[in-house]
């Protein structure tokens, strides 16, 4: 007997071995099967090739010297992935009977493969041709922690995983049956009762006809590989996923999106950009942007090329005309690198939006504030020069009638001179008409610097212009801000609520209370009174302009004031209210920010 390793020379031999091929053992030994007189010197595989490459046995007969042999090439157990070792056996076809040394040699080998096997990190056992266990390995019963001595023919049943046993039952008889290998994965019972996956191998040994004498089979574990193989497949279900998923808004997005490769080809493109470019995703493919659309102004092609050398993102806008419209067209795009986890750059991406209709409506917004701006001092030339027009007659008529007065003092009548009074009041009341209006034409709409100012004093210098009339007063009841404001819309506001809630008040002890809160990014302005009040179902109309709740013979007013102190106040973010009820006084509300908000 002879073992060849898995390169197919000679590892250990017998020194019968050695005496049939008529030379020394130590000569024989790491010689190729080939190189030994063995060899048939036909083309055809030799023996230890062939049963390393089919897995069976081998055989053939030759004459060596005066000997008729009959050499068996039996391949062994290999771990995983490597080649088997070979045991050829020389045996002469006139024997004289084995003599009893020769015995005692086998049965030296035997005891010598059994030690391998009981210290292999693996699980091998033998069967007889019926198919009844003979013997198991230590790692058998180390792993299964199953006792050790006589073997129950039938307690790797209780080993293997219910779910897996009736495939190995169907494999074991169809090899009984057949003396086919087989091979598979099941799950074995470990002592510790985890289900432990292994890699189950189970051949043929037969004798020199080919008789099966005994089955040798052997088992792996295999469970971190398969975990890791399980494992693998997970991340790659999960990859397929995020590509879909990204496939699916790569193309679902409504902005044009496209990759370039480092040649700034496009390398892929969604729906959305050859719809824009007016071109089929497939025509985009494999070309530049220079040379599908030459015309651009700038071309993005240098913008991509620096994105490419420098690994900056660039925005940039661009324009020109595409095969999708005649009409020249305006696109913002930005870009960015594609990296390769080592750092260096794959190609570029790039999100591009047309914003033809943007720049369109900004050009159109643009042309219509030029003309609102044109529009509002022809207005406030209008409303001057139409006031000082207006306002020159009614001086006028005021004038004369104060003239007709004074001359017919002596003989005019007392209706005379009520209607006289009436004359001026109506001339008065048409010049604070116009005034009125002229100051809601500008609330809002014309703004001063703004200014640190200190609401306190600003409302001391505003209660010293109404000087109102004892018993009647003005209270200013909680500390005032200072804010960063403008000055003049603010007095305004506080002349038109203190000077209405004085008005209206209906009474000559009339009482104004102002107070504030702060609420956030500003403050609340509280002006009450202690009048008639309002009934609800007129506190959204007083805001209008025109609007009194009392006749003007009998209340002077011009019904502006409070439509002024909305505009004024929405113009700078903020809101105004009234609570009231009748009989009950009336507060008014209005918000004002802390500092000056941006134009």
């Amino acid at each position: 007997m002879a073992i060849f390793d898995s390169s197919g020379r000679l590892a250990e031999c017998s020194a019968e071995f050695a005496q049939l091929l008529g030379a020394q053992p130590q000569k024989l030994l790491g010689r190729a099967y080939e190189e030994l007189s063995l060899s048939s010197g036909s083309s055809a595989l030799s023996l230890v090739r062939q049963a390393q490459e089919t897995g069976k046995a081998a055989s053939q007969e030759l004459t060596v010297g005066q000997a008729l042999l009959r050499v068996i090439a039996q391949p062994l157990l290999a771990r995983e992935g490597g080649a088997p070792r070979v045991a050829v056996t020389l045996a002469a076809l006139e024997q004289a009977p084995v003599p009893q040394e020769q015995m005692q040699w086998l049965e030296t080998e035997f005891a010598r493969f059994r030690s391998l096997f009981e210290h292999l990190p693996l699980i091998v056992w033998t069967v007889r041709p019926n198919g009844a266990p003979d013997y198991h390995n230590q790692f058998w019963y180390a792993f299964t922690g199953l006792p050790e001595g006589p073997i129950d023919p039938d307690s790797w049943r209780q080993i293997i995983h219910p779910e897996d046993l009736p495939k190995l039952i169907q494999n074991w008889t169809h090899s009984l049956a057949t003396g086919e290998p087989y091979e598979m994965e099941c799950r074995y019972r470990r002592h510790d009762g985890a289900w432990i996956w292994h890699r189950i191998r189970n051949l043929p040994v037969r004798d020199a006809e080919g008789r099966i004498v005994s089955w040798l089979g052997c088992s792996i574990d295999i469970q971190e590989s398969r975990a890791a193989v399980e494992q693998a497949k997970e991340e790659q279900r999960k990859s397929e996923q995020v590509r879909a998923a990204l496939d699916t808004f790569f193309d679902a997005v409504p902005a044009g999106m496209a990759l370039f490769d480092d040649q700034l080809r496009y390398m892929r493109i969604n729906r959305s950009l050859a719809e824009i470019n007016g071109l089929s995703v497939e025509a985009h493919i494999g070309h530049t942007t220079r040379e599908l659309f030459p015309e651009l102004n700038p071309h993005p092609e240098g913008l991509l090329r620096q994105v490419l050398s420098t690994g900056k993102t660039v925005v940039f806008e661009s324009t020109g005309k595409t095969p999708a419209s005649d009409d020249e067209l305006t696109w913002m795009a930005c870009t960015a690198p594609v990296r390769a986890p080592d750092g260096h750059h794959l190609g570029v991406a790039t999100v591009i939006l047309d914003i033809s209709y943007r720049k369109r409506a900004e050009a159109e917004r643009d042309r219509l504030i030029a003309a609102l701006e044109r529009s509002n001092r022809e207005l406030d030339q209008f409303a001057y020069v139409a006031s000082h027009d207006l306002k020159a007659p009614l001086r006028g008529i005021t004038n004369l009638a104060q003239w007709i007065g004074d001359d017919l003092q002596e003989v005019m009548t007392d209706e005379t001179r009520k209607q006289l009074r009436m004359l001026m009041g109506r001339a008065h009341r048409m010049e604070a008409l116009i005034n009125g209006i002229l100051d809601y034409s500008r609330a809002g709409r014309v703004r001063e610097h703004p200014e640190n100012v200190d609401v306190g004093v600003l409302l001391t210098e505003t209660i010293e212009m109404l000087s109102p009339t004892p018993p009647a007063s003005i209270q200013v009841e909680s500390q005032m801000p200072v804010l960063h404001s403008e000055r003049v819309p603010l007095q305004q506001i506080f002349l038109n609520l203190l000077s209405n809630a004085l008005k209206h008040s209906m009474r000559p002890d009339a009482l104004v209370r102002v107070s504030c809160t702060e609420t956030g990014d500003g403050w609340e302005f509280s002006v009450a009174d202690n009048g008639p009040g309002i009934p609800a179902e007129y506190h959204e109309r007083i805001w209008g302009i025109f609007q009194t709740l009392r006749a003007r013979d009998e209340v002077e007013g011009t019904g502006i004031g409070l439509s002024v102190v909305k505009k004024i106040v929405e113009a700078r973010g903020g809101a105004v209210r009234v609570e009231s009820a009748a009989g009950q006084g009336a507060t008014f509300f209005f918000t004002w920010p802390k500092s000056a908000p941006k134009k």
